[in-house]
């Protein structure tokens, strides 16, 4: 297997070629079920039922498992779509079929999009979401950074140490132990105090300034992201995921210098992503045209906009 190289190919034949455990991560986004129509024979998203779509994209997967490092994860963006007015309820059955198969499902996210494709249809709601699947190959000592992950705790929540419990009115009066709240109103008390001195801040404090110092309080993202799909990649493909979507994932889960797959590589927004971070990239995809879009856009790096 050679790095920072599109293949051009069926990605299961391709993925045979590669040793085992070779590869430090894979994200990627393939296609919709019954929805676009790539022109290409050996396409996923035209089987004839949903349920043969998500076995032939497992095959893909056991792959993928495979060839991952036993400290590796798999995070594969994964949108639904209606068949017959019925929603074919991909995502579930994927996430599910995976599970039995042998991956670890870490996390769920939700990619909120504020600026969701508007539909025709007139008798449901607007989707303006996907799903993120995050799965591991081993429950303990997958690669994980968190610091990439962190954000500054909101406001809110920093004011709220200020404030002082009356203990009368609330539900945990006299409880002892560990019966009932997880945190009694008097130990909150006594932990907001704590925070206080060790910020060292006074009721009056500007919260920008704080973030600014360092010494803002972080907390773990939410696991529902609001991302624009919006995409400043103007090629010739029909489907791109941003750029800010694959970014705490690559960071969070792929050491420096390690190697990234993308079984379904499209315009290469994976490797053009790796590559800005530090990380090798491996892309796959069964279109040459998409192929050679790729190279292109990953030779100009017109996406380097994190650095």
């Amino acid at each position: 297997m050679k790095t920072n190289e599109i293949y051009v190919g069926n990605n299961v034949d391709v993925l045979k070629t590669f040793e085992d455990e070779s590869v430090d991560m894979c994200i990627t986004s393939p296609p919709y079920y019954n929805l676009r129509d790539y022109k290409n024979s050996g396409q996923l998203g035209a089987e004839a039922s949903v349920d043969l779509f998500v076995s032939n994209l497992c095959e893909v997967f056991d792959e993928v498992h495979r060839v991952l490092k036993p400290t590796g994860s798999c995070w594969v963006n994964i949108g639904d779509s209606y068949d017959k007015k019925k929603l074919s309820q991909v995502p579930s059955r994927f996430e599910i079929a995976m599970s039995d198969r042998g991956w670890y499902l870490r996390n769920e996210i939700i990619w909120n999009k504020p600026n969701p494709q508007p539909i025709s249809s007139k008798d449901r709601f607007w989707t303006n979401h996907e799903k993120i699947f995050w799965f591991v190959k081993k429950l303990k000592g997958y690669y994980f950074d968190r610091d990439p992950i962190l954000v500054p705790v909101a406001e809110v929540s920093l004011r709220r140490m200020f404030s002082t419990n009356d203990l009368s009115k609330h539900k945990d009066t006299g409880v002892e132990g560990k019966e009932g709240y997880s945190l009694s109103s008097e130990n909150q008390d006594k932990h907001y105090k704590r925070m206080r001195e060790s910020l060292g801040i006074t009721k009056d404090f500007n919260y920008q300034q704080l973030i600014d110092s360092g010494k803002c309080p972080s907390r773990p993202m939410f696991t529902v992201w609001d991302i624009s799909s919006h995409s400043k990649y103007r090629g010739a493909h029909f489907a791109v995921y941003p750029s800010e979507l694959i970014k705490v994932p690559i960071l969070a889960t792929c050491p420096p210098e390690g190697i990234v797959l993308d079984p379904f590589v499209g315009s290469g927004t994976t490797c053009v992503v790796a590559k800005n971070f530090n990380r090798k990239y491996v892309g796959i995809d069964i279109s040459e045209d998409y192929a050679k879009l790729a190279r292109d856009r990953i030779s100009t790096n017109l996406d380097n906009f994190f650095v």
